[in-house]
């Protein structure tokens, strides 16, 4: 009897070894899974960024007038700058871009750079005018830990597509409801308006306006409602929302006019920001006066009802870059304009506000309208110099302003896949689109 229980433990004590070397091995698996898994997912991450950020500068390259090998170049420097950084250094000793070949897609055998004229489905093309462009990463050995003791190696590979975005909607929460009209929709090109010359931002009641009779170049804001929303616009209140437009050229993305003088609430909102509150509704609190409101004589309209430019008030008009140059001289005191011939002054904030004499007014294409339209195509928008306050006289009343730039907004792409005109930036699209 005492045999056979002997034998017996011999056996339980093999089941044991048995049990423990299954147990082990299934301890170590689970720390590789633990340990080389994170660290997988960590390098997936890193690799991740050095394509995207390759694809983004490839992008751009192209968006800059470079064709493809330009690009391709662009996205070899990009990945090439951030493998110095330490969190990069394990992928770095793994890629070697020293022979680059950047005329063919397969750049090295590691990194491939197509382009196509869709971002999805990314159908690849040597066509030179493709501007969507898909940077790959592939192959890149990672260092195991536990995972070579259950044979297992690992490798990391990551892709990325990038390119013009859809049209791009660009909202306003501020426009002064005017609209100037632009020759083109470049803003690179100030869209064809006259550099370093005072306009005519509203007309008067006497000359034939661009758009047509009776129209004084106001815009109809969403939400108007009438005489005291048009004041509060003029005076800066941000009282209607945003209004999107994407210059695609159809009707939705078309600029309201708003036909009528309106001379009274014009006068008064504008004015405020010169420090001039008169009429209801408007007050130095929340519609404060520019920091600086000097300003020259009242610019004279010629014969044809156009800014007299031979007159001395013209010459003598206080411009944009004396007034940025006053306000900075200023800054954190007190100061008179910078000649006595002009009247205002400079003053501390509170409550005046920086900048309030800067205008930001929509750009409409007026080609063609004679008939006083009530829509104009969508240019983009323009910030103006108020050159002076606006001086009523009866049933006229006019804006003088200054071109300083093209304003911006925060453009949201509309989604519209169709290929249509208008501002668009370069955006990261889904890595996961594949050849047709």
């Amino acid at each position: 009897m005492a045999r056979l229980n002997h034998t017996a433990k011999k056996k339980q004590q093999g089941n044991i070894l048995v049990l423990f070397c299954v147990g082990l091995i299934a301890m170590i698996a689970t720390a590789s899974m633990a340990l080389d898994g994170g660290h997988l997912l960590l390098s997936k991450s890193r690799l991740q960024l050095l394509v995207d950020a390759a694809a983004l500068s490839a992008a751009t390259q192209l968006q800059k007038g470079g064709d493809h090998p330009a690009a391709r170049q662009a996205a070899v420097d990009m990945i090439n700058q951030n493998l110095t950084f330490k969190e990069f250094s394990e992928l770095a000793d793994e890629l070697d871009l020293s022979m680059a070949d950047t005329y063919n897609n397969d750049v090295t055998e590691q990194l491939k750079i197509e382009f196509s004229l869709r971002p999805d489905p990314f159908t690849v093309t040597a066509d030179t005018t493709a501007q969507y462009i898909r940077v790959t990463l592939n192959d890149l050995p990672l260092a195991s830990f536990l995972a070579q003791v259950v044979g297992i190696s690992k490798e990391v590979d990551a892709t990325s597509v990038a390119g013009p975005s859809t049209v791009l909607e660009e909202c306003y929460s501020n426009l002064v409801p005017m609209v100037v009209c632009g020759a083109n929709n470049d803003p690179d090109d100030n869209f064809g308006l006259p550099i370093n010359e005072l306009q005519l931002l509203k007309i008067s009641s006497e000359p034939d306006s661009p758009i047509g009779p009776g129209n004084f170049q106001l815009v109809r804001l969403e939400g108007a409602a009438g005489a005291a929303d048009i004041r509060k616009a003029m005076a800066g209140e941000d009282y209607n929302g945003e209004m999107c437009f994407s210059a695609t050229g159809t009707t939705d993305d078309q600029i309201d006019t708003e036909p009528g003088n309106t001379v009274g609430p014009v006068v008064q909102g504008l004015n405020t920001r010169m420090g001039e509150w008169k009429g209801g509704q408007v007050n130095n609190i929340d519609h404060p006066r520019d920091l600086n409101n000097c300003a020259g004589d009242y610019i004279p309209l010629n014969t044809m009802g156009e800014l007299d430019t031979a007159s001395p008030e013209y010459a003598a008009a206080y411009r944009y870059p004396t007034y940025e140059t006053d306000t900075q001289n200023a800054a954190g005191g007190s100061a008179s304009c910078s000649s006595t011939n002009l009247s205002g002054d400079i003053v501390t904030p509170e409550p005046p506000r920086a900048e309030r004499r800067i205008l930001q007014i929509l750009v409409g294409d007026c080609d063609g309208q004679t008939n006083g339209a009530s829509q104009l195509g969508y240019f983009g928008s323009a910030c103006f110099f108020l050159t002076q306050a606006v001086t009523q006289k009866g049933k006229e009343a006019y804006v003088v302003g200054e071109y300083v730039a093209a304003c911006t907004s925060e453009g949201t792409p509309s989604g519209t896949a169709d290929d249509l005109p208008g501002p668009y930036k370069i955006v990261l699209y889904h890595a996961g689109v594949t050849d047709a």
